[in-house]
């Protein structure tokens, strides 16, 4: 999609502001149960469950620590499962850690399965208004941002109808835009940005924008790396609950996809395909990110063809360019 906002600096912050967000070594476990056991079981062989289940555990998050400054675009990314949403269910209180520590400094909204909490029977406008409830603003101020939130969703036909009566886009939408327009001073975003079709998704990304121009801090979990290297100023890689390292979203997200294609053949494949199909893309890329050039050399030695059959392309390009014919040998 094209995406027409871009990432503007938030406002200068004074020195010596405390963090918005601060994650001390942060881990999350959970139990695993393997097989499930009947109630009648359970109750007359108690031991049974517990000899079963001794030490049967999974660590979602292991030792995270980072912190996130007042008015910066902080994103996650890494491969499915290694822990980025339950770190950020962590964040917003979702999910108590199992150890560590986590200190937020301001209001937290949050944009994560938007629309489950959301009661079937009663109007979207009801539902709207008491999700601002519950998130700490009074019924006068709910009312007052409900023309944006029903504008923003496109809802206009459809507000004061039953929630049961609405499409899973129209969930969606409405769960996005009453998350958006609660005036948080920490916004976390997870996967979310991607709902609704081309139209509504330009209107997300827009929004983000202005919100990050306005000096909201924002922390997004995402696979859309186009927007992690648009809109962050930081950004984070995970694997396997464990935080490997944070820096410059370019180089993030650089290491991220080099990772992925070396635990998969077929997206190694699919990255040389795109780089024979948009070289400057990879030349941009050397251009910003100077320990991409290192892995580039790398991946040379292990393939020495590939670089030939990129000059080999753009010779043939070149020729056909100026007027050749692929199939004239003269």
């Amino acid at each position: 999609m094209n995406r027409t906002a871009s990432a503007t600096a938030a406002p200068t912050r004074p020195t010596g502001e405390p963090p918005a967000i601060s994650l001390q070594h942060v881990s999350k476990r959970y139990r695993m149960t393997h097989h499930p056991m009947e109630l009648k079981t359970l109750v007359t062989h108690p031991w049974r469950w517990f000899g079963r289940h001794r030490g049967a555990y999974h660590w979602a998050v292991r030792d995270v620590s980072f912190t996130v400054r007042p008015g910066e675009f902080f994103s996650i990314v890494g491969a499915n499962g290694s822990g980025k949403s339950t770190l950020l269910r962590i964040m917003a209180g979702l999910a108590l850690p199992t150890s560590g520590t986590i200190a937020a400094n301001g209001r937290i909204s949050s944009l994560l399965e938007l629309g489950s909490g959301f009661h079937p029977q009663v109007s979207g406008r009801e539902n709207a208004i008491l999700n601002g409830l519950l998130a700490g603003l009074t019924r006068r101020q709910m009312e007052s941002l409900m023309p944006e939130i029903v504008r923003f969703a496109g809802l206009q036909e459809f507000i004061d109808e039953p929630m049961r009566t609405y499409s899973s886009g129209m969930h969606v939408r409405l769960g996005f835009a009453i998350a958006a327009f609660l005036e948080p001073e920490i916004l976390l975003v997870d996967e979310v940005l991607a709902v609704g079709d081309a139209k509504f998704q330009e209107k997300c990304y827009e929004h983000i924008a202005s919100l990050q121009a306005r000096g909201v801090t924002i922390v997004m979990v995402s696979h859309d790396l186009a927007a992690v290297e648009r809109f962050s100023t930081r950004a984070a890689l995970m694997e396997h609950g464990r935080m490997l390292r944070i820096g410059d979203p370019h180089s993030i997200v650089s290491e991220h996809v080099e990772r992925l294609a070396d635990s998969s053949p077929e997206i190694r494949q699919a990255l040389e395909e795109a780089i024979e199909a948009e070289p400057e893309r990879l030349e941009d890329i050397i251009a910003r990110d100077p320990e991409a050039m290192e892995r580039f050399e790398k991946a040379l030695l292990e393939n020495p063809n590939f670089l030939a059959e990129m000059e080999r392309r753009e010779a043939e390009e070149q020729r056909l360019g100026r007027g050749g014919d692929p199939g004239d040998e003269r």
